[in-house]
């Protein structure tokens, strides 16, 4: 009687041993695929984060060969004005910034023209521009 005793004692450790050692794997098995969801969505998630950095790229890419584009155009155009008469285009600076106030010893600095031909242009944007000014004058008054 006393080994049948002991073996229902060591029956019941091992039966419950066994039955320790599956709800672990169970649970072990729960954590396993509670992880691998979470892998899939991290995975998911990057995917379209990947995809949206990809998207952006292209975009940026576009919008870069466009610029190179319009960049081209304006340096060609440059070459056509440039070509066309070169002599003129201090003369043609020279009336901008007379337009923008500048004195004919700023254009002699600037533009490299002599001081003569400095003092021709500034007369003769002042007289353009007060015969300009008299005109709206009168058309206003009028």
């Amino acid at each position: 009687m006393y080994l049948a005793g002991v073996a229902l004692l060591l029956g019941l450790i091992t039966l419950t041993l066994g039955l320790v050692a599956l709800r672990r794997t169970r649970r072990i098995q729960s954590d396993v695929d509670e992880a691998r969801r979470e892998t899939r969505m991290l995975v998911n998630a990057l995917r379209n984060e990947t995809h949206a950095m990809g998207s952006g790229a292209i975009g940026v890419g576009q919008r870069l060969v466009e610029v190179e584009k319009r960049l081209n155009q304006t340096v060609e155009r440059q070459q056509e004005i440039e070509q066309r008469d070169p002599g003129a285009l201090p003369y043609n600076y020279a009336v901008r910034l007379v337009e923008m106030g500048a004195s004919s010893d700023d254009l002699v600095k600037n533009c490299g023209l002599a001081r003569a031909e400095a003092e021709l242009i500034t007369l003769v944007h002042r007289e353009v521009r007060g015969v300009s000014e008299e005109e709206h004058y009168e058309a206003v008054g009028a």
